[in-house]
This record gives structure tokens, sequence and C-alpha cells, in this order.
């Protein structure tokens, strides 16, 4: 195949876009990794015991709940006893009766968010020895499904969880938080599920991969160490300014006892296996292409300095991809998500560049409180922008980059995509 052509470029972004959201499309993942036959119940490489009389009960906490829990039900059928859903939206395509649906709040816990949480732990609490507890688990899901130690009120976790997305801390930061606050995350949904069998299907949301911070960990009985949360709201200047309640709430946590049988979790799909596919499309359109990072973290007005400036100088033509998820610590109130930032800080550093463009957006399709999943920027972003009397760095310093992206026609919006792999970043030049 020859040189990609740039009269082509709107058809090539629109085609890898395309191939991110069908690699990250989460019944596909969990049929992949989840079988029943007559040879019992497989779970990626390994066998579980799996009697005539066994039941599972389904649990889908996050935003590809309904997904997955899908995808669940057609292996499972008659055997499902009983399951829950969480859902950010009011309407969900049909699910069996047997799957409770509760719309939940995103990125801060509302009352579906505690509904849910205590349904799920009283569901797990049901099954017996030889049953088995699926619960599948997504990213979003340490705000849609919440059940918090006592002493605690939904006002405390939420002002919390302001503070620490205001500061910019990671997810995982966030998650180490939450975690002591909580009777269903660290691992409280598999002690509710003992002495059945849980298996945990994860859609990582998190640069690692690490299954005790996807969700904070409802399945997984190692996750953070006592004393984490407070190390990390002090690390983060948070903790004079969390509620009393909170506070007093990690003084008093305790190491968490495992459980027997031990829960199982097997991570499903991650950004990683986004960008392999998205890089495989690229390298059919012709691109030569590079993945450059799985871990993309930090100020993401920064990052997307530092991947144009790479675009930049890298020899033509080129694809270069980077997965993760960057943070914006916010000094000034604007309107506007990370993938945005990033998109602003790869404009001013492609500006002047011909045939060049860097395309940003979160894989969940929602890129902070807006209605965008991203941008898509190129070279003369910056020239289009200026000829309109706007200023990018103001823009970016007053984290308000979507009025003036969406002055550009910059943005990209795909509506919810009802998965969750972390964001994408595609970086494109030609000839």
């Amino acid at each position: 195949m020859g040189s990609p052509a740039y009269v082509d470029h709107r058809e090539h972004v629109g085609r890898l876009i395309g191939a991110a959201l069908e690699a990250a499309e989460p019944g596909a993942a969990v049929r992949r990794y989840l079988s029943l036959g007559p040879g019992g119940l497989r779970v990626g490489g390994r066998s579980f015991g799996w009697a005539p009389r066994s039941r599972a009960y389904i649990i889908a906490l996050g935003k590809a709940a309904p997904a997955m829990a899908r995808a669940a039900c057609e292996v499972f059928g008659e055997h499902v006893e009983v399951g829950i859903v969480t859902t950010l939206t009011p309407i969900v395509p049909a699910l069996p009766d047997r799957l409770q649906v509760i719309q939940t709040g995103h990125p801060l816990p509302d009352a579906g968010s505690l509904l849910a949480g205590q349904t799920a732990l009283d569901l797990a609490r049901r099954a017996g020895k030889g049953d088995l507890v699926l619960a599948l688990i997504s990213g979003g899901g340490s705000a849609m499904a919440e059940c918090l130690v006592p002493g605690l009120g939904l006002d405390d976790v939420r002002l919390l969880t302001g503070l620490l997305l205001h500061a910019g801390a990671p997810i995982t930061a966030i998650n180490s938080v939450r975690s002591e606050l909580s009777v269903l995350k660290a691992g409280g949904l598999a002690r509710a599920a003992a002495p059945a069998q849980l298996v945990g299907l994860l859609l990582s949301d998190v640069v690692g991969d690490d299954p005790a911070s996807i969700a904070s960990g409802p399945t997984v009985t190692h996750a953070f160490p006592p004393g984490a949360g407070r190390r990390t709201l002090e690390r983060l200047g948070c903790w004079k300014a969390a509620p009393q309640a909170v506070r007093q709430a990690l003084g008093n946590a305790a190491a968490r006892k495992p459980v027997s049988p031990p829960p199982y979790n097997h991570v499903v799909a991650s950004n990683q296996d986004m960008l392999h596919t998205v890089a495989l499309e690229a390298r059919a359109l012709g691109f030569p292409t590079r993945i450059l990072t799985t871990r993309m973290q930090g100020e993401a007005f920064t990052v997307g300095q530092r991947l144009g400036r790479r675009l930049a100088s890298a020899p033509r033509p080129a694809c270069l991809l980077a997965g993760g998820e960057t943070t914006v610590t916010i000094r000034r109130g604007g309107r506007g998500g990370r993938n945005q930032e990033l998109a602003l800080g790869a404009a001013l550093a492609l500006d002047g560049q011909a045939r060049c463009s860097t395309i940003a957006l979160a894989s969940d399709g929602i890129d902070g409180p807006t209605d965008a999943a991203g941008a898509w920027v190129d070279g003369e972003s910056v020239a289009r922008a200026h000829a309109l009397g706007l200023d990018p760095r103001q823009a970016a310093a007053e984290h308000d980059a979507y009025p003036l992206l969406d002055r550009l026609g910059a943005l990209v919006r795909t509506g919810p995509t009802g998965t969750n792999l972390n964001d994408l970043v595609i970086g494109l030049s030609y000839a």
C-alpha cells in the first residue's frame, strides 16, 4: 500500500475511532473469557466446578455493566438466579427480568449508588456453597455502587470526591481513599459472597490494570493497606479540608481478612487491547505506526504539548498512539475535560505544521462534565482560534477548553459508549 493521502484524513480518523470503540465493546470481552458447557465453567484458562443445581448471581457494576450483564446472561441462560445492573442512563436495552437495573450517579455517587451498593451486597449474601457470584466490574463502579461504613453520609463522600477531583488526583489515589470508607470496596463484595465462589471479570479503566484499583476493588481482598487513604489526602493537601466524618472513618480503618474460597479475578479488556487494535487498523491504512505508551499520565496540557512535539518531529507519514489517563489540577473554574485540555496542548505544539492532527478522546464518550468525548485538532487550529479572537493558551490556563474547541468545530461527540478503557490519543501526519 502507498502512502496515505491527506485528502482521506477524515475517513482515516473515523476508521481509527471506530476500531477503538469496537475493541472496547464489553460484551465481546465477556464472551471471549466466559463459557459454560458439559465440562463445567471456564473463565479464561481456569475451570470451576458447576453442578446441575448451581445458581449464578450476576452483579454488574460500572459504566459497562449493561453490556457485560447481557453477555453473561447469554452464557448462563436459565442458570441465572437473580442480578443487579448499574446504569447512568434511564433507558437500557432489554435485559432479563431477573436483573434489577438501577440508575446511579457519576462521578459523584448519589442515592441510586447507595441502593446499588446495598443491593449488590444483599444479593451476594444470598448465594450459597456451590453457587457462583459473577461480578462484572468496569470503570465508574466506584461512584455508581457504594455502601458506606457507619458514621458516613452521602454528602461526606460527595464532598471528598469533589476535593480529590479538584486537586487533580489520579483515579488510583481516589480509590485508595474510597476503599477505606466503604463496606463494598476493597474486597467487601467477595466477603459478602463467601462461601459461594466469586469470579470477577474486570474491564480495566486504570493505568497498569491493577484489579484492586478497578472500581476500588470490590472483588479483591488484598486491596489498599490501612492508612493509605489518610496518606493520600495528606499528600494532596486535602486532609484538613476533608469532612470530619471522613477523617474519623479513615482513622478507624483496619485490615480486612481474606475469605474462602478466594475470589478469582480476570481482566478481560484493557487500554492496551484497544491501542493494539487501533495500531492494526492504522497500519492497514498505510501509516507506519508506533504505540508510545499505554501508561499515559500527568497534567493533560503538558502531556498534549509533549505528544504534539513528538508528532511534529516524527518522519512522515506516521501514526503515534498513546493510552492512559491524564489529570487536570484545577486552578480556575472553566468548562472542559482532560482530553480537551490535552488537545489544546497538542494544538499549540503543532501550530503551523501542515497535514498533522491529534485526536484525544475518552473511550466512555464522556470527557469531564461535558457532552464531548474529546477533541480533534490540527496544525491550523491555533490560527483559526486567533482569527476568531480566541486565545488557546488562556483557555488552557483557565481550564476552559470546551467553548474554544466548540467554536472551532473541534469537539468529538460520540455520546456515552457503554464501555470504559481509559483514554486514547491518536497523532497522524502525512507526507
